[in-house]
């Protein structure tokens, strides 16, 4: 198989003819014949139905033609982008948690590249699929929490992916609150005070689900009969400014419900706010160095934590 071959196909399907694609293509019909012939003989398949009123896909041909596009537009892109002695596009495609400081982040990177052929790719997802898409190579840096609970075999986990971690910083967990909740004027609750309330759970990976349902020694505070899992901050704000959920989160999280009347305090255990229960990492390909605009990407996420904070 060649990629004028494939050209060819794609063609006499817009034409809808063999004569009027070897007209535009410049070609002699028997030539254009063979070469869609040689296509179908290669892969075993027929890609068109002849009748008189001309030509049609056949199912297989359908497929054929779907694959056929990707491959050529794969290879255009290759030329627009290696061929030609053209500005590159510069990328940089972050796998992220939802947290509340990360839009800005991306605002500002595109405001110093406006002159740029610049591509920003954010994907937001669980812990679990952000590790997947950088070892996948759908991402080239990921950001998402760690607890204290899950260090060792989570960096056991990446090791094993070829993956490396840095902290950029801690945090304790705090509890967000609407007005409808009783707790709604206290300026920390202890843990045990939460367990009679309907919890939001947000962005939990489906092992993690299984594991809140059951109360345990690394769980204490969640209700465990009355649980509401999402993936998206409008649906938590949305339960917390309508019932008397609670939300127990990190503080990466907290600037969402900036003026929306939900309040945010420490949640109290064993009489104290562990300040760091819970670990903000970023993580990419072992190995590897960051092209420029990642680089600039990773500047300024840095300058946003206060550096003794990192390692």
């Amino acid at each position: 198989m060649r990629l004028n071959q494939l050209e060819y196909f794609i063609k006499v399907v817009e034409c809808g003819s063999i004569t009027k694609a070897a007209q535009e293509l410049y070609l002699s019909q028997p030539s254009l014949t063979k070469a869609i012939s040689s296509l179908e003989a290669e892969y075993d398949l027929k890609l068109f139905t002849r009748s008189s009123k001309g030509l049609y896909l056949t199912p297989k041909g359908r497929d054929f033609l779907e694959y056929a596009r990707g491959v050529v537009d794969s290879s255009q892109a290759l030329n627009k982008t290696f061929g030609r002695k053209e500005t590159p596009i510069q990328r940089v495609a972050i796998a992220s948690q939802q947290f509340d400081f990360i839009y800005d982040i991306l605002l500002s990177l595109y405001q110093e590249n406006t002159e740029q052929h610049l591509q920003i790719d954010l994907k937001e997802d669980d812990r679990g699929e952000i590790v997947k898409m950088v070892e996948e190579r759908r991402a080239d840096i990921g950001l998402l929490v760690m607890t204290e609970r899950d260090s060792r075999p989570f960096k056991s986990e990446l090791q094993g992916k070829n993956l490396e971690m840095n902290t950029l910083d801690t945090s304790g967990i705090y509890v967000s609150m609407g007005k409808k909740s009783r707790l709604y004027d206290r300026e920390s609750i202890d843990v045990e005070e939460t367990e009679r309330y309907l919890h939001v759970v947000l962005d939990t990976e489906q092992t993690l689900r299984r594991e809140l349902r059951y109360k345990n020694e690394f769980n204490k505070g969640i209700n465990h009969e009355h649980l509401i899992f999402c993936n998206t901050m409008g649906v938590c704000r949305k339960f917390l400014e309508e019932t008397e959920a609670l939300l127990l989160a990190p503080k990466w999280v907290l600037g969402f419900f900036e003026d929306t009347g939900i309040r945010s305090v420490p949640l109290i255990t064993d009489g104290k706010h562990a300040t760091e229960a819970n670990q903000l990492v970023w993580i990419k390909r072992a190995n590897e160095e960051f092209h420029p605009l990642e680089e600039r990407f990773m500047v300024l996420l840095k300058e946003r934590f206060p550096e003794e904070n990192q390692n």
